[in-house]
């Protein structure tokens, strides 16, 4: 199974489930999707979307969330639902970090590019992140139109990312 995860306009494509930070040197898996919301018609529960994400603000401030529990003294409050998890800093609008399962008719209303590259890969589900944050002290920033890792900006960009989704600055090899 494939899935998509969105960044800004960027697409990638990947059979797992994971999102790391990844230089020459190292690499940091920060973000692992546990569950998909899925919807059952029968008297079996519904699943929900369920993350364990391993980042920190852009001053510093880390924190932990596992299986949608964040970790005890975590200066942040968390706003979960069956499809969408945000994590705001005390007196912030702007998430830290949001993930969101999109259905069908939200993704379809997505630039061209992208909703032809899950068209054509059956990509399900398809999954919207966005945020500004920190891995290890690097920052990674993903609003509406582009995606930032280290101040590096990156747009409009399909991968196909059969060992998770890995984000690089523009000087990191390949």
């Amino acid at each position: 199974m494939k899935h998509a995860f969105i960044f800004a306009t960027n697409v990638f494509i990947s059979g797992e489930r994971t999102i790391s930070y990844a230089t020459e040197d190292q690499k940091i898996e920060f973000l692992k999707i546990l569950s998909f919301y899925e919807h059952h018609s029968n008297n079996t529960p519904d699943k929900v979307l369920r993350i364990d994400a391993q980042i920190g603000t852009s001053d510093g401030v880390n924190f932990n969330i596992q299986d949608n529990q964040l970790d005890a003294g975590t200066n942040t409050e968390a706003r979960i639902s069956d499809k969408r998890i945000q994590l705001f800093r005390p007196g912030h609008e702007e998430p830290v970090l949001d993930v969101r399962q999109l259905d069908e008719d939200e993704y379809k209303e997505l630039s061209s590019h992208i909703v032809n590259e899950i068209d054509a890969q059956h990509a399900y589900p398809v999954l919207m992140v966005r945020g500004d944050f920190s891995v290890n002290g690097h920052r990674i920033v993903i609003d509406n139109d582009k995606l930032f890792v280290n101040g590096d900006d990156f747009a409009n960009g399909v991968t196909n990312a059969h060992e998770g989704v890995i984000l690089r600055p523009n000087d990191s090899a390949y």
